[in-house]
């Protein structure tokens, strides 16, 4: 695996031509941390256009309609035909949501000073950001696609719905990348077939940290000038 990784995402195909033009992160295999939905980046403009488009629950809090935002973002990385796919970013972000609440109390308890308490909600930030449509370097010159990719800051995690032709060219990619080759989830499927996928590493996704990352600017939980935000 090279130091420098570079995934594509969003996109159904990546070319020499297109290359330079689409979203795609960049990770440094040395040092890198893992890949958490708050590190970003999100490109301004598209996080204002959901922002100006909210919730309909007016009771909603601030981080339910953060991660619901996150969720919208994301959704608009995937195919408006692929149920599959979009079932299971919904999924996932059920998955973040439901994690939060069942260990509020953990998270809670986190908060340096009372002053310094917000949502626990907000700490679905810190949990890993799945790349959909994402392609994965085969060698210099191509790339496998993957229904979603994920960095845990070891290596790249790749599922890909079993069955399909994504499945069958996945199968090229060396030890270094985790790939899971999952049921695609069907509408009665709920939060626990993520875990069931991804594993019990997901769980607890915020320990280690001392507060979520932010990808919104200024926010309720900035504690220092010196955490930027990532756009």
């Amino acid at each position: 695996m090279s130091e420098k990784l570079i995934i594509p995402y969003g996109i159904a195909r990546v070319s020499d031509a297109n290359l330079s033009r689409v979203s795609k992160i960049e990770i440094d295999t040395a040092k890198s941390p893992p890949l958490r939905l708050g590190d970003g980046p999100y490109r301004r403009g598209i996080i204002d256009e959901e922002a100006n488009d909210p919730p309909g629950d007016a009771e909603i809090g601030v981080g339910a309609a953060r991660l619901d935002l996150l969720r919208r973002l994301h959704l608009r990385n995937c195919d408006v035909f692929d149920k599959y796919l979009r079932r299971w970013i919904d999924l996932y972000f059920a998955f973040v949501e439901r994690q939060t609440e069942e260990f509020r109390d953990e998270l809670v308890a986190l908060a340096r000073t009372p002053e310094a308490m917000f949502d626990p909600l907000l700490w679905g930030m810190a949990a890993l950001r799945p790349l959909p449509r994402a392609h994965i370097p085969l060698n210099e010159s191509e790339f496998v696609a993957v229904d979603v990719a994920l960095w845990d800051g070891n290596q790249v995690i790749a599922v890909v719905f079993a069955g399909g032709e994504k499945d069958r060219r996945a199968q090229e990619l060396g030890g270094w990348v985790r790939l899971i080759s999952a049921e695609p989830p069907g509408d009665a499927a709920g939060p626990d077939v993520i875990e069931a996928q991804l594993g019990e590493f997901l769980s607890h996704f915020w320990r280690g940290l001392a507060v979520p990352p932010d990808p919104f600017g200024p926010a309720p939980f900035r504690l220092g000038a010196a955490t930027a935000p990532s756009f």
